[in-house]
């Protein structure tokens, strides 16, 4: 992922925290695909082993969607005015499609 896709990405996180369409961190994510909510979850690629698996995990036994993308967990939070955070869960359909818009604007 060069600059430009990674500014974008992280641009689009941030509209959808801004839509109040995320939940943020892997408990509340968890949480969330436990309760049907999330539709997808997009995991930092430095976030911890420990966070790694607990998100995996949650997201195989429920069927969940992850996606691992190649940013810092300061990076994924200055996105959404947080320190740092492993993972987002995107809880509307429509953001979801914004962001996997980014695939096919390549």
């Amino acid at each position: 992922m060069d600059n430009g896709e990674k500014k974008s990405l992280l641009f689009r996180i941030g509209l959808g925290r801004r839509a109040g369409k995320l939940i943020v961190g892997t408990e509340m994510v968890c949480d969330g695909v436990r309760d049907g909510k999330v539709l997808l979850i997009l995991m930092s690629s430095g976030a911890s082993e420990n966070s790694k698996k607990r998100i995996l995990g949650c997201a195989d036994y429920y069927r969940a969607e992850v996606e691992t993308i190649d940013v810092s967990t300061e990076e994924l939070g200055a996105a959404i005015g947080k320190s740092a955070v492993a993972c987002v869960g995107i809880t509307d359909e429509n953001i979801v499609r914004l962001i996997n818009s980014r695939q096919k604007n390549k």
